[in-house]
């Protein structure tokens, strides 16, 4: 049989199957193995086989394309984990899933998920909570809605209970504080959509449930259309149970929330030491305000001193000194959703120190170039960066809005004002480089996410700097994944 009738048996396999025949698909690929058994119908067979529940069946197959020791596809890969993980092979499944490399958000997700699950199982409990954050880092992908999922899995069970036990590093602390665990809250306050679950779960859950679901494939249940109408008390209790399980973990996920937080929001102090010294303005001054705000009891008076801010920290002490409100809603960006208010009614009021300081001009340059008001974004970041000549803030932004105009040489003569320690940084070595090349360049929140809590790589602007800060401060933790 040529390659080109292989193929199209193989094609012809997969085509029933998805319609259903699933005795035609299986029947096809069995005769496939006996006539040619080629690395491709081995591939189509675990395929063919795992979607029929026929675990250890599939792992054959599997086997057989392993001691060819021919580069296999993440897919393929996946779907050997998946034959290995549900014939009870746990280890080897964990053991191939690890060697994955994924190739876009999506199989990362998932070979995270898959981590989760199988370490867990394996009592890496540590482990199993870092491929647990892992998976929350990639959003925007289709994978039966695994955000939701992961809180009713029951290969998970036993680490959301462990979680407050687990130790954490201040480096973990720092990889994950900005995951965007509230959005991941609210997305899980619903009991509907109903998760999936998966051949575990339907250990895990009571028996009565399991007439109202239907294979969506081998190892996912969804709940049928059909079954919920026939008994729609049965679907409710069932919508019931699920919430009952995922309260709990959503309260661990939010009590790991505030633990991961806590820990990095108070290092801000020590953060803005670290950046002081290094000679990163901008980034020092978000972590001192960040400290101001956030650390029970901060206050200017108790500051230590760090020499390359005294002129800032003297500056928020008259501030305060003057209206404590008014220095607090300007650190805070009490009106950053009021742009029109801000500058028509707030600014105006605030006695003078505050209104004419570094904080007051940042802020109504972002007011006016949210209102469109270029000339007038430009002065005042303009102004700002005068009278903080060291921070890259005013400047970057300023420059982004010259670029735009093509006032190239101003753009250009302004940039190149800033510390040498700020040229190091990404922003800057990409609004530099288009300067050069007379392009615009944006300073747009999707390319340049400010972080919710900043850490000294401060959204990736200087890379490697929370590496540099952990060892320099002896916090140094070896990486284990």
């Amino acid at each position: 049989m040529s390659q080109e009738d292989i193929a199209s048996h193989i094609e012809e396999a997969l085509a029933l199957l998805d319609i259903g025949l699933e005795q035609e698909s299986e029947a096809i690929i069995q005769k496939l193995l006996v006539q040619t058994p080629t690395a491709e119908v081995h591939s189509a067979a675990i395929f063919i086989f795992n979607r029929l529940g026929r675990f250890i069946r599939a792992s054959v197959s599997a086997d057989i394309l392993l001691d060819q020791k021919r580069l296999l596809s993440a897919d393929e890969l996946f779907r050997i984990a998946l034959s290995f993980n549900f014939s009870g092979r746990l280890q080897e499944a964990y053991d191939i899933e690890k060697s994955i490399s994924p190739q876009n958000n999506e199989q990362s997700l998932v070979r995270l998920y898959g981590l989760a699950c199988k370490s867990n199982r394996l009592g890496l409990h540590a482990e199993a909570l870092m491929h647990l954050l892992g998976c929350f880092s990639f959003q925007n992908t289709d994978s039966w809605d695994a955000h939701r999922k992961i809180f009713l899995d029951s290969e998970l069970s036993s680490l959301w209970e462990k979680i407050p036990s687990i130790p954490l590093s201040l480096r973990q602390a720092m990889r994950y504080c900005n995951l965007p665990f509230d959005e991941i809250l609210a997305l899980n306050e619903s009991l509907t959509p109903l998760r999936c679950v998966d051949q575990m779960d339907m250990h895990a859950m009571p028996k009565k449930f399991h007439e109202l679901l239907h294979p969506v494939y081998a190892t996912c249940f969804d709940i049928s259309p059909s079954a919920e109408a026939a008994n729609p008390a049965l679907a409710a209790e069932f919508a019931a149970w699920q919430g009952a399980v995922v309260a709990p973990r959503l309260d661990a996920f939010r009590a790991l929330r505030d633990r991961i937080a806590a820990m990095v929001l108070e290092q801000q102090l020590t953060f803005a030491q670290f950046q002081a010294s290094k000679g990163r303005f901008g980034c020092a001054r978000n972590h001192l305000v960040c400290h101001l705000l956030q650390a029970p009891g901060a206050n200017l008076a108790t500051l230590p001193d760090i020499p390359l801010l005294r002129p800032l920290i003297e500056e928020f002490r008259a501030q305060e000194a003057e209206c404590p409100d008014s220095f607090r809603a300007l650190i805070s960006w009490a009106h950053r959703e009021e742009p029109e208010t801000f500058l028509r009614d707030v600014l105006p009021e605030m006695p003078t120190l505050n209104r004419n300081s570094g904080y007051a001009l940042l802020a109504a340059g972002c007011m006016h170039y949210r209102l469109g008001d270029t000339a007038a974004a430009i002065e005042s970041w303009s102004a700002c960066a005068h009278l903080w000549p060291l921070d890259d803030a005013p400047v970057m932004n300023a420059a982004m809005l010259l670029s735009g105009e093509k006032r190239w040489d101003e753009a250009t003569l302004l940039i190149n004002r800033l510390p040498h320690e700020c040229m190091k940084s990404m922003l800057w070595k990409r609004a530099n480089h288009a300067i050069q090349e007379r392009r615009t360049f944006s300073l747009s929140s999707k390319t340049n996410p400010a972080p919710r809590i900043p850490t000294p790589t401060f959204g990736n602007l200087y890379s490697g700097a929370d590496e540099e800060f952990l060892v320099e401060n002896k916090k140094f933790t070896p990486i284990v994944c």
